[in-house]
């Protein structure tokens, strides 16, 4: 099977050398470049940062029609096991669908993750095209898509201009698969969410922080940004909470 090529900027990337270790997950269609600011600042507050890129990103709408949700879950499954050989706690966050497998581990390894942050976090969508996405993709191979939902101008996503659909339909199975697991998360959980966000609606945030199981939780609302939160015009405050939420958390237990 040949190889697709990554685009310029796309790549996974590992930074930092700290005793605690964080995975970052960026969304579906994205790419570890819209985790990489936030990698970069907490690799320079003294944590080991891996950001893999799932399977089928990074590369073409088409390349990622090949793969689905087992796939992007054993990319996820094989970033944390690494950290875990190394780093005797690792936390986790990921960027709107990278939230939902972020959680999905955690609902997995209950006692392995150290705490969970679901950014935009995508756990129940409110897009009508969901209820035909089956139908859709027997009909075409992509629609227009999502990515790139950020209010700073100067700031650019690198993300898929189109929706692949048969990988949609298995995204949005798998976030039902998701949902049911929330229960099962007992780490300790930070939810940041934008009122304003254009492509996962806020409801989302609520549902997340109330079906965790999880004692310890936080709810954080931005007021000027869209969806992409680590790229956007608040992401400094967002960087600053993720890195006291962890700090506050990297050396206790949960």
């Amino acid at each position: 099977m040949q190889e697709v090529e990554v685009i310029e900027g796309a790549e996974e990337f590992e930074v930092g050398d700290g005793r605690v270790a964080v995975l970052l997950v960026h969304g579906f269609t994205g790419s570890p470049q819209g985790m990489r600011l936030l990698g970069e600042h907490l690799a320079g507050n003294g944590f080991t940062v891996r950001a893999p890129r799932l399977a089928g990103h990074g590369t073409t709408w088409q390349d990622l029609s090949t793969y689905s949700s087992d796939d992007w879950v054993a990319s996820v499954d094989d970033a944390f096991h690494t950290l875990t050989r190394a780093h005797a706690r690792v936390f986790v966050a990921g960027l709107s669908f990278g939230a939902a497998l972020a959680l999905d581990l955690a609902a997995r390894y209950p006692d392995r993750v150290a705490g969970v942050v679901a950014l935009s976090g995508l756990i129940r969508p409110t897009d009508p095209r969901r209820f035909f996405a089956p139908a859709i993709a027997r009909v075409v191979k992509s629609v227009r898509g999502v990515g790139n939902d950020i209010a700073d101008p100067s700031q650019k996503e690198l993300a898929y201009d189109r929706l692949p659909a048969a990988a949609t339909v298995s995204m949005l199975r798998f976030l039902k698969r998701a949902r049911l697991g929330l229960g099962a998360v007992r780490s300790s959980t930070l939810v940041v969410h934008s009122r304003i966000d254009h492509v996962v609606h806020p409801s989302n945030a609520r549902i997340i922080y109330k079906s965790v199981s999880s004692t310890d939780k936080e709810l954080v609302w931005l007021d000027r940004s869209y969806h992409v939160i680590t790229l956007d015009c608040e992401r400094e405050r967002v960087f600053e909470t993720v890195q006291r939420f962890l700090k506050e958390r990297a050396y206790n237990a949960n």
